[in-house]
């Protein structure tokens, strides 16, 4: 296919799949390519499968509004689930001759000379370098991509037994051996329950360097008759939806800097704190309970994890991490508490680099500039409306900067996004008379990228977030906020899927 209006997207989490998917069903656009470096299509739901992992926003905003699915089992689906579902998106809509799985995308550079983007890749199965040109790069590689690993852990690589992060799980033997588990998010709250209950395993020790505010998960099975009528009932689905977009956007007030803001914490956090204590093991609640506001960092959804502090096998060792290892054979574990631990296997639950979007790559736009280097100079990532960014033509980011939601659907900003990338092509497009195969080059301009971004970040100081608690919204050496949407999601759905274009804000090149 020719490369005059090629699309590549390097990505095939939802974000990759949901902007395939778009560019057939509302642009009619064929010439388009997926890239994937993983030897499967789902993204973090098929790079993560360790036990117990299941979103944390209900079934029926997890999947995208117009292919709903009517069979979840449970009111938060798992990981397999989840893992099915988008294949069938890529089988229901005929993805698979576009998509390249085990191709991994090192850098892009765009070429002023023809504007088009060179994308460099390395074939993972046949070990060898190539390039592919593309008018326009969407990339879709998502925030939780990159394991923190033995960042700030480097003393464990004088560990002698097994030691592996949550998203490279793999079968192990846990009868028997004694473990140990660094993290106290959300990982470490889905796997925990499951090797103490499932398993059996000589000793589980957890180390977390700071407490969480852990609500209850209200999952359930799915009946039959449900089933049915989100099957055959019209519009049931659909309005399911909505209640559930509302219910969520609802207690977004929760998380503003106000009067109603703060009693709605309030209530939150003595009704969170009241479950934490009625189900914990009473001598853990000191190291359990958090001394922040709620809200300040996104609450853990509870998957076992309260309850099985009471286990004999269990010991919660609150700590700023480890201190050394020791031992002929590297097994004894010094957390920084001074505490030596005999330990066979270690889990690394300490999460993610969020704060390096489209890490590893290396991405040169316009006249060389180096993406990395602008945001490293303004203290982290930002674009224009978290999409694109000025020098770089033709580039567009799903799960960009400042796109996340606070206690919402991920996926329903991904597809807001999607929304807003087909209107920006279809009115550029439409401005070439339709022919789609014109050396095209649209950035936003540069005056109207930061006045957005300035935007955001003075609206974010009406929120409850704060660089005084470590989250991994925000750039720790710079204090900005980087990943999360300053208002609530139906703000967000209006910007990009209503309200019309400012083509003043664009600069479009070739037409």
């Amino acid at each position: 296919m020719s490369a005059n209006d090629k699309v590549a997207i390097i990505g095939t989490g939802l974000s990759g799949i949901g902007m395939a998917i778009q560019l057939k069903r509302l642009l009619k656009h064929q010439n388009f390519e997926v890239f994937e470096k993983s030897d499967d299509v789902g993204g973090t739901w098929s790079q993560n499968v360790y036990p117990n992992l299941s979103c944390d926003v209900a079934s029926e905003f997890y999947s995208y509004s117009f292919f709903q699915n009517s069979d979840w089992s449970q009111k938060f689906a798992s990981q397999p689930e989840i893992l099915d579902y988008i294949h069938n998106c890529v089988l229901h809509f005929q993805l698979e001759p576009h998509i390249h799985l085990q191709q991994e995308c090192t850098s892009i550079s765009w070429s002023e000379e023809d504007a088009l983007w060179t994308l460099f890749f390395n074939d993972i199965i046949h070990r060898k370098a190539y390039s592919v040109k593309a008018r326009y790069v969407v990339t879709a590689m998502g925030v939780l991509n990159i394991p923190n690993g033995l960042k700030d852990l480097s003393v464990l690589s004088d560990f002698g037994g097994q030691c592996f992060h949550t998203s490279q799980w793999h079968e192990i033997d846990f009868n028997g051996k004694r473990i140990m588990v660094i993290g106290n998010g959300c990982s470490a709250n889905q796997v925990i329950p499951w090797i103490l209950n499932e398993r059996h395993p000589k000793s589980l020790v957890q180390i977390a360097r700071s407490a969480q505010w852990i609500a209850p998960k209200p999952n359930y099975l799915v009946s039959g008759f449900t089933k049915w009528c989100l099957r055959y009932i019209p519009f049931a689905m659909r309005l399911r939806r909505l209640w559930t977009a509302y219910q969520l956007d609802r207690g977004f007030v929760n998380m503003l800097n106000t009067e109603a803001g703060a009693k709605g914490r309030r209530d939150a956090s003595d009704s969170i704190k009241s479950y934490m204590k009625s189900v914990a093991n009473p001598k853990y609640h000191d190291s359990l309970l958090p001394d922040y506001e709620l809200g300040a960092k996104r609450p853990v959804l509870d998957h076992g994890y309260l309850r099985i502090t009471n286990h004999e096998d269990f010991t919660l060792v609150k700590c700023n991490g480890i201190k050394a290892v020791e031992g002929s054979e590297g097994k004894t574990v010094v957390d920084k508490a001074g505490n030596k631990h005999e330990v066979d296997i270690i889990i690394l639950a300490n999460g993610f680099k969020t704060q390096d979007l489209l890490t590893p790559m290396k991405i040169l736009g316009a006249e060389g500039q180096n993406l990395r280097e602008i945001w490293e100079e303004k203290g982290g990532s930002e674009a224009y409306m978290g999409v694109a960014v000025h020098g770089f033509p033709n580039f567009f980011m799903l799960a960009g900067p400042n796109t996340l939601p606070s206690g919402n659907s991920t996926l329903h900003g991904i597809e807001c996004s999607i929304i807003y990338i087909t209107r920006v092509l279809r009115g550029a497009w439409s401005q070439a008379r339709g022919d789609r195969g014109l050396p095209l080059a649209l950035m936003p301009t540069r005056e109207a990228e930061d006045e957005f971004n300035a935007a955001i970040q003075q609206k974010m100081k009406s929120l409850v977030y704060t660089s005084q608690v470590n989250t991994w919204y925000i750039n720790k050496e710079t204090g900005k906020n980087t990943l999360v949407w300053p208002d609530n999601q139906f703000s967000f759905w209006r910007s990009r899927c209503i309200l019309p274009i400012r083509w003043s804000d664009w600069a479009i090149q070739g037409v």
